[in-house]
C-alpha cells in the first residue's frame, strides 16, 4: 500500500475547502434571498396596514362628509375641518412615499408597487389633492418631490 505524501494530503484538503467554500456561499445566497423575500412581504404588510389605517377614518360619518365636501370645494372648510382633511391627505401622501421610496429600493415587488402607485396617481388627479400637494411637497424626501412633481407634469 502506498503512503500518501503530506502533500497530497495538503492537495485534499485544498479541494475539500474549496468544496466547502462553495457549499458555503450556496447556502448564504439562499439564506439572503429568503430574508429579501420576507423583507419584501413585510414591506408589503406595513402599506396594508398603512391604508387601513387610512381607511379608518371613512367610518366616522362627520369626516365621510368633511372629505366629499373638501373634494368639491376645499375652501369652505372650517379651519379646524382643513386641519383635519390635510391631516388625512398627508398620511396619504406619507403612505405613497413609503411604498415609492421602498419600491425603489428594490424591497417592494413591481406589481405590488404598480397597483399602490396607480391608486395614488389617481389620489392626485383631485384638485383637494393637488392643492395639498403643491402647498406642502417640501415636507417630502427630494427623490418622491421629484417623482410626484413629473407626474403632475404628465397630466
Amino acid at each position: 500500500m502506498k503512503k500518501i505524501k503530506l502533500q497530497e494530503w495538503a492537495l485534499v484538503a485544498e479541494i475539500v475547502g474549496a468544496v466547502a467554500v462553495v457549499i458555503s456561499l450556496i447556502y448564504v445566497g439562499v439564506s439572503v434571498r429568503q430574508n429579501t423575500d420576507a423583507i419584501m412581504v413585510s414591506n408589503h404588510q406595513s402599506i396594508v396596514a398603512m391604508d387601513i389605517e387610512r381607511n379608518t377614518w371613512y367610518r366616522d360619518l362627520e369626516f365621510a362628509a368633511l372629505y366629499e365636501l373638501a373634494l368639491q370645494d376645499y375652501e369652505q372648510l372650517s379651519p379646524p375641518q382643513l386641519r383635519q382633511f390635510r391631516t388625512f391627505v398627508a398620511d396619504t401622501f406619507n403612505t405613497w412615499e413609503y411604498g415609492f421610496i421602498t419600491h425603489s429600493r428594490g424591497m417592494m415587488d413591481d406589481t405590488i408597487w404598480d397597483g399602490w402607485d396607480q391608486y395614488y396617481r389617481s389620489e392626485l388627479t383631485k384638485v383637494s389633492y393637488q392643492w395639498f400637494w403643491n402647498s406642502s411637497k417640501m415636507g417630502f424626501s427630494d427623490e418622491f418631490r421629484a417623482y410626484v412633481d413629473s407626474i403632475q407634469v404628465e397630466r
